[in-house]
């Protein structure tokens, strides 16, 4: 897919609107591999975070993922509904904590293979160097490495 560049222009010289379009290209790709097990990548995502960071709170899970709180609260619903997290809270006023349940880790396993494929596709398509490097270079601007 890499050839020789042409000449920007008009609309196409916006960093957002580049990086939208791809944004939208990639989840495409991994969205097709994942429906095989009924999982869309951003809950494919969500499972995972949550998987590495066991008892996190909405807001630091909001954080991570870069989301509005409400628009993760809302995400967070399908999931729940299908048992693949539990919420918990501690004392009266305490925030809400979320796990994997055994099913949410269950999904995750299932989905792996999948998301690996779509790993794979997406280093195929652009080589495995330039896959790295712009994952690594987009991971610098919101972790702050």
């Amino acid at each position: 897919m890499m050839g020789v560049m042409k000449t920007l222009h008009g609309a196409d010289l916006c960093h957002c609107l580049a990086a939208r379009r791809h944004a939208r290209l990639l989840t495409r790709l991994y969205d097709r591999h994942l429906s095989a097990v009924n999982l869309t990548v951003s809950q494919f995502s969500t499972l995972a975070v949550i998987n590495e960071h066991p008892g996190i709170l909405i807001a630091e899970l909001a954080e991570i993922m870069v989301m509005e709180r409400t628009t993760l609260v809302r995400a967070l619903k399908p999931l729940q509904n299908e048992g693949y997290i539990a919420s918990h809270t501690e004392g009266p006023r305490a925030a809400i904590k979320l796990s994997l349940s055994v099913q949410g880790r269950a999904k995750l396993k299932e989905a792996d293979p999948h998301w690996e494929a779509a790993q794979r596709e997406r280093e195929d398509q652009v080589g495995d160097a330039s896959a790295v490097l712009i994952r690594n270079l987009l991971l610098e601007q919101v972790i702050g490495e």
